[in-house]
């Protein structure tokens, strides 16, 4: 109905008319196909809530557990889950709003993310503004608090992805209309990480980003174009620009339990002597400065010697259903951009997570790449949660419609009282 032409009561009653319509769709939805998608979201977002809920209850365990023996030394063995927990307040504050907002404004609004994006990957190279740690500029300090710009530009440059290809609404990608633009977002974002360095980070959203891609509707000679053009010089200079990774990659092939194949070994020697059951939550050893970043990156490992197998497939199981979850939001969102964002978020955590366990096990050679929800650290902790207040604002694509009719109605009413 178009209410433009109307009186404000007109449009009021208009907007009310829209709620009991919800009211009876919901009442009818055996009998609406789109009623019966709203009501896949719904179950979903329910369950999504709740497996997040339980994977950072998993984090803030395992970190105090994992940190204890580290925060000790600093006068106070709480100290990691503490600030992990203020991360968490701050995280979940990022959940409710996102998780409020209707994700359709955020299509428009692709241009000031991406900028925001490459400012903050600048800004982290930019000497005197970007902090060095472990050889690489990777966080931005503002008073006590660090935050890495990698995180946020992992949520950015999916908002910005989808928005491009939501352009094309009946799914055919032109080359150079929709797949151009997206390539070169890739390249010039994947460009500014991999100079911090951050190889693995890069990788990441690469390969999620180009997913996106396939999931729009790229033909796949479009992603052979990419991946011939951008990987072998990628590869090249890392291999000629940093003896660390030909370290790392070296000593994974070898099965080497020293130098750079330390965390890799005694990370599998800690999954190992957990068992079925575990050693029991606290009772690990490895976290005794045997295995560096125990409460980060090898949290997992933690987790396997506490916990055992039961806890590790638990956390494996949790990530699955939530991978599982987020396609199905995404395969029954109520527009093409609301698809292609949900389908971004959930492969970047999901693969995140998956590059994670691979590294823990020694599946891949060893990479600094945290485990969502569960790991120590503020920027990954909260990106993580806004990401997933997104995907439930996905769900709430029906109350977005009406929410907006009421809002406009509220300031055309305010527009003619003023008047």
């Amino acid at each position: 109905m178009d209410y433009r032409g109307h009186s404000c009561d007109a449009r009021t009653r208009y907007a009310e008319d829209a709620l009991i319509m919800d009211i009876a769709m919901e009442e009818n939805r055996h009998f609406d196909p789109q009623c019966k998608d709203l009501a896949v979201l719904d179950s979903c977002r329910e369950q999504l809530i709740g497996v997040v809920a339980t994977l950072v209850a998993f984090g803030v365990v395992l970190v105090y557990s994992a940190s204890s023996v580290r925060a000790y030394h600093f006068g106070w063995e709480m100290k990691y889950l503490a600030n992990q927990l203020q991360w968490l307040a701050v995280g979940v504050v990022g959940f409710m709003i996102a998780s409020r907002i209707n994700y359709r404004r955020l299509e428009r609004w692709w241009i000031p993310a991406f900028l925001l994006t490459l400012s903050l990957l600048v800004a982290v190279r930019t000497p005197g503004v970007g902090t060095k740690v472990r050889g690489a500029y990777r966080w931005l300090r503002f008073g006590g608090f660090n935050m890495q710009p990698s995180e946020l530009a992992k949520v950015g440059l999916v908002i910005v992805v989808a928005a491009l290809l939501a352009r094309s609404r009946d799914g055919k990608l032109g080359f150079w209309k929709n797949v151009v633009p997206v390539i070169g977002v890739i390249g010039i974002a994947a460009g500014l990480i991999v100079i911090e360095p951050d190889f693995g980070t890069a990788a990441l959203i690469s390969t999620v980003l180009l997913g996106m891609l396939i999931a729009g509707g790229a033909k796949f000679w479009h992603i052979g174009i990419m991946i011939v053009a951008g990987v072998p010089p990628v590869v090249f200079y890392g291999i000629t620009r940093f003896n660390h990774i030909n370290e790392r990659v070296a000593a994974w092939l070898s099965g080497s339990n020293s130098g750079a194949g330390w965390q890799p070994w005694m990370s599998k020697v800690a999954l190992g002597s957990g068992g079925l059951t575990g050693e029991g939550l606290g009772q690990g050893t490895a976290k005794l400065y045997y295995l560096p970043d125990a409460h980060t990156d090898f949290i997992m490992a933690i987790a396997g010697q506490e916990l055992g197998l039961a806890g590790t497939l638990s956390i494996v199981c949790l990530f699955v259903y939530f991978v599982y979850l987020g396609f199905k939001i995404s395969s029954h969102a109520q527009d093409r951009f609301g698809s292609l964002l949900a389908f971004g978020i959930v492969s970047m955590i999901g693969l995140q997570a998956a590059f994670n366990m691979a590294v823990v096990t020694a599946s891949i050679p060893p990479k600094g790449i945290s485990l969502p929800f569960v790991s120590f650290g503020g920027s990954g902790l909260c990106v993580a949660l806004a990401a997933t207040g997104l995907l439930v604002s996905v769900t709430r694509a029906k109350g977005a419609k009406v929410a907006e009719a009421i809002a406009f109605s509220d300031e055309e009413e305010f527009a003619a009282e003023a008047a």
